[in-house]
């Protein structure tokens, strides 16, 4: 039964977080960087594959 109380409290605060915008969200611009960096690492990986 404690964990189910454990469980409830961290869910409301993880809500209670959202609302608050506490919790980071990640913009268009970062997953734009993130798919740049994943092309540029794959690149270097099948490059060396072949070199």
């Amino acid at each position: 039964m404690d964990g189910d109380k454990e469980l409830d409290s961290r869910i409301e605060a993880v809500l209670k977080a959202e609302k608050e915008n506490i919790i980071p969200r990640m913009t268009k611009k970062d997953y734009i960087i993130a798919a740049v960096i994943t092309l540029i690492s794959l690149l270097g990986i099948i490059g060396g594959f072949f070199l």
